[in-house]
């Protein structure tokens, strides 16, 4: 658990406190403070599965989850839950998904006439060539089945795709690669924001220091 999931855990809790419910946390990391023995009604240093979350949340009676504020594996739970009759709080399971998904991301995107750089997921290292020398590069290589940001590279040359493509792993159809188009000397930029029924509450844009990607 990073810095930022620990601090947004840990406000989520006192928040729900203030608010008169009684808070569980589900962590398996002992060094944050969201387990710390006052800081949440119940703390339960449990695995973060499907099978144990459900157990904890039937023990205890629980009347809704919320993991929007501990990071990949709750999001990739949120759907799974939701399907055994989970109440999951705040962003719904169908919208986390469709941030989530690659492809029903880019489809919103292309639906609602935001530019994105051209990006294909690819099964075999002759077809990620072909993508990059066709889009031009230096390209952004990341492979699907690896969470955040670890072993994402940026290829300027054909050499340097195929040799991130073969440290990466075998690319196969059981383990495609993300290749996109890398925009060179590009700002990232975020918004974030807390909505409720359609209205926004609370917002927050930061600009990243570094160009993208650094």
């Amino acid at each position: 658990s990073s810095v930022e999931f620990d601090w947004s855990a840990v406000s989520c809790v006192r928040q729900c406190r203030a608010s008169g419910y009684r808070a569980v946390v589900v962590n398996y990391n002992p060094e944050t403070v969201s387990t710390d023995y006052d800081v949440s009604d119940r703390l339960y240093f449990e695995e973060l599965t499907r099978e144990r979350v459900l157990d904890i949340y039937e023990h205890e009676s629980a009347w809704g989850l919320v993991v929007s504020v501990g990071g990949q594996i709750p999001n990739n739970l949120a759907k799974p839950l939701h399907d055994c009759g989970v109440h999951i709080l705040g962003t719904s399971p169908r919208d986390i998904e469709r941030a989530e998904d690659r492809h029903q991301f880019s489809a919103m995107l292309d639906e609602i006439g935001v530019d994105q750089p051209p990006w294909r997921e690819l099964r075999a290292v002759a077809d990620a060539a072909a993508f990059a020398d066709r889009v031009g590069y230096p390209v952004l290589v990341r492979p699907s089945f690896v969470l955040s940001g670890a072993a994402m590279n940026v290829a300027s040359t054909p050499a340097e795709l195929h040799k991130f493509l073969d440290d990466a792993a075998d690319v196969s159809p059981d383990h495609p690669v993300v290749v996109s188009k890398f925009i060179k000397h590009a700002k990232e930029i975020e918004f974030d924001a807390v909505a409720a029924d359609g209205r926004i509450l609370n917002y927050a844009i930061t600009e990243h220091v570094e160009h993208a990607r650094v």
